[in-house]
């Protein structure tokens, strides 16, 4: 569907919702306009997964299908109750709703396994983490009660906790797709992608399932329950909704980067790991200690997580150090190592020689008329010259010969192993490889194996000087130490 079409779409399933809402209905009536708000998000799905290559469709027709089982559980549900006049539990409604949790868990599975592990790692410990805390609550809260509950065969027990179970299934996927964005870029084009969507609507439906979690067995009106079905209707809307980016969200993640652990996640975090004590007080504040094998495994797997959780961090920020160390001595134009690398090279490279006795030499170069060529070119065709002679002049040096960008459009070349004629045949193979008809002029200095760096690159430098003035496109030997001496 283009634009116009999501329109049509959000505008139609508001005025469903709203209507549902507020206009009077009879169990029957209630049921159509259930099935309005079910089949609608379903239709837009399936027709929007059509846009999608192949490959790609299978897991938005499952999320359709769990929308569609959930959604449509409401008319065995209404046939049990108005036509059977039956209160038994549980029912074939039941294995309706439940088939939402594996159709959806499936769906956004099979998303998750196409986006790249450097952000699905840390989101899913994250998520760990903070479904495991909740685990805990909904154990001592929902689950164990469940089955402690004398009022219900052994099947109906154990399809009452298969809702708590799949929820907490739900809320691993939700923090998932919340901690999996891209940090990059503004949040508008954040918000604009497939996860987040989709978190906000499994987020909604689990409003939904919380809010009969503490309505429990307890009867309610029926605008009550029509209240808490509209959480679930805009869940199915918003589920629908994410297909309009479905198609940019691949395409966005292939060069996305983790987010950050911000304030927010860490929050998280550490109510997750409060979780257990905080059971613990209660229950002993009211006298009685129980569930305390549930308490101590949750304790454990979220200790477990959260050390894991800090050594990825850790490694991550490391990463990161590297790489803006490398940044920092890299040249953003040419790629070539900056200056700062380059002369914290050749020491090192002047201490091997001191040591084997073997002779080292530095070429500055400069490309003759550059600003000339830039302001008849334009700065862009300045910028590609620069690029390409630093590419052409690399492929011509040897492996351990060291090229760098000395500053603007200078150059300079650290060869270990040669002495000044070498540099200057070096020099010589590197001037027809110049692109754009351009040329260059150099000096030459070969250590005499007593000075120092500044006063190695100052003597390679005077050459420079004197080959660009005695008419560039030359290369000139530098004097020897004790000949600028005696000067």
């Amino acid at each position: 569907m283009g634009r116009r079409g999501w329109k049509t779409y959000v505008v139609a399933m508001a005025l469903a919702i709203v209507g549902y809402l507020v206009l009077p209905l009879g169990p029957w009536s209630e049921l159509v306009w259930s099935l309005v708000n079910t089949l609608g998000p379903v239709a837009a799905i399936v027709i929007a997964a059509t846009r999608l290559p192949r490959n790609a469709r299978l897991p938005w027709y499952l999320l359709a299908l769990g929308i569609f089982a959930n959604g449509t559980a409401v008319v065995p549900n209404t046939i049990v109750s108005e036509v059977l006049k039956s209160d038994t539990y549980p029912t074939v409604a039941d294995a309706f709703y439940l088939l939402f949790y594996p159709a959806v868990l499936a769906s956004i599975g099979l998303m998750i396994r196409r986006w790249p592990p450097r952000l699905i790692r840390p989101a899913a410990l994250d998520a760990a983490t903070i479904t495991s805390g909740i685990g805990v609550l909904a154990w001592v809260y929902a689950v164990a009660p469940a089955l402690q509950d004398s009022d219900y065969t052994a099947f109906g027990e154990v399809v009452r906790v298969a809702y708590p179970v799949g929820d907490l299934l739900l809320i691993f996927l939700a923090l998932i797709l919340v901690r999996s964005g891209d940090h990059a870029g503004p949040r508008r084009s954040r918000w604009g992608t497939t996860p987040p969507w989709l978190a906000t609507g499994l987020l909604c439906f689990l409003f939904g399932d919380l809010i009969w979690l503490l309505v429990g067995d307890h009867s309610v009106p029926a605008w009550v329950v029509r209240g808490i079905d509209i959480f679930y209707f805009v869940a199915f809307a918003i589920l629908a909704y994410a297909m309009r980016h479905a198609t940019a969200t691949d395409k966005q993640r292939a060069g996305a980067l983790p987010r950050p652990p911000g304030i927010p996640l860490m929050s998280m975090l550490l109510l997750a790991l409060l979780m257990a004590p905080a059971v613990l007080v209660m229950q002993m504040s009211h006298g009685a200690f129980r569930h305390g094998v549930a308490i101590a495994a949750g304790s454990t797997i979220m200790s477990v997580l959260v050390v894991t959780r800090l050594t990825v961090l850790l490694r991550f920020v490391e990463r990161q150090a590297e790489q803006v160390r490398e940044l920092s001595r890299r040249d953003e134009l040419t790629g070539l190592p900056n200056r700062r690398a380059w002369t914290d090279e050749l020491p090192r490279v002047l201490e091997q020689a001191r040591q084997s006795g073997r002779p080292v030499s530095v070429c500055m170069m400069d490309l003759d008329h550059f600003k000339a060529f830039n302001d008849t070119r334009g700065h862009q065709a300045g910028d590609r010259l620069l690029k390409e002679a630093a590419a052409a002049w690399l492929s011509r040096l040897r492996q351990q010969d060291i090229l760098a960008r000395y500053g603007g459009e200078e150059f300079i070349v650290l060869l270990p192993g040669t002495d000044v004629l070498e540099g200057c045949a070096i020099m010589e193979r590197l001037r027809p490889a110049t692109p754009a008809e351009q040329t260059f002029s150099s000096g030459v200095a070969a250590w005499d194996g007593t000075e120092t760096s500044e006063e190695l690159i100052a003597r390679a430098d005077a050459a420079l000087y004197e080959a660009k003035h005695t008419g560039r496109d030359r290369i000139v030997a530098a004097a020897t130490a004790d000949a600028v001496t005696a000067r």
